[in-house]
């Protein structure tokens, strides 16, 4: 049994259901750890590892994960919402249907990962790595994706509505069907991207970079 403030490794348990709220487990291994529904809201899991770990529907809001390590692990469905995770490491992880409105994501990295129809909404995702990642359908009304990358990304009907994606990098990027209502692009690397049916009113892309963006 984990307690407060402690370091440890529980790689390879299965903790489905556990009860972690309000802890203190910085820098806690939860390596290949099945924690399938876990409550884990409100603690302090900065620095972990949850590398291939199951979080498939956790409640993980309102806690901080600051620089925590999630490469390969499974998020579907699960509740990030008004969390910290800067700095983290979501690498090729699934977070395909999360919640993870009001969060701090910023600077993390994403890349290859799944975050088809995961909410976005008011998001701080400024400079994330999301190169090549699955963006279908996602939610990102009003974020801030200020200098992200999300080079050769699938964001096929993701919902833009007033996200900021200035000096972002979507080159190469599948964005057929989008909606980009009131997005900001100004300085974003648009070059090869698709835009074909993309639903565009109120865009501001001054100074962007359109060489190569295929459109209807």
């Amino acid at each position: 049994m984990l307690l407060a403030g402690e370091r440890g490794d529980v790689s390879g348990h299965d903790l489905s259901g556990l009860d972690l709220r309000d802890l203190e487990l910085i820098s806690v291994s939860f390596r290949e750890c099945l924690l399938r529904g876990a409550n884990l809201s409100g603690s302090n899991f900065s620095m972990s590892n949850f590398e291939g770990a199951d979080l498939t529907g956790a409640d993980m809001s309102s806690s901080n994960f600051i620089g925590a390590i999630f490469r390969r692990a499974r998020l579907e469905r699960a509740h990030l919402t008004f969390s910290s995770f800067i700095g983290a490491d979501f690498t090729e992880s699934s977070l395909a249907g999360a919640d993870v409105t009001n969060s701090r994501i910023s600077t993390a990295l994403f890349g290859a990962a799944d975050l088809g129809d995961a909410n976005l909404q008011m998001t701080e995702a400024v400079l994330i790595k999301a190169s090549g990642a699955l963006l279908r359908g996602v939610k990102a009304y009003r974020a801030s994706m200020i200098g992200a990358d999300f080079s050769g990304a699938d964001l096929r009907g993701s919902m833009l509505h007033g996200t900021d994606l200035s000096g972002a990098n979507l080159s190469s990027a599948d964005m057929r069907e989008a909606n980009l209502i009131e997005t900001v692009l100004v300085a974003a690397d648009l070059s090869n991207a698709d835009l074909r049916g993309t639903v565009r009113r109120g865009v501001d892309m001054k100074r962007a970079i359109l060489s190569g963006t295929t459109t209807d």
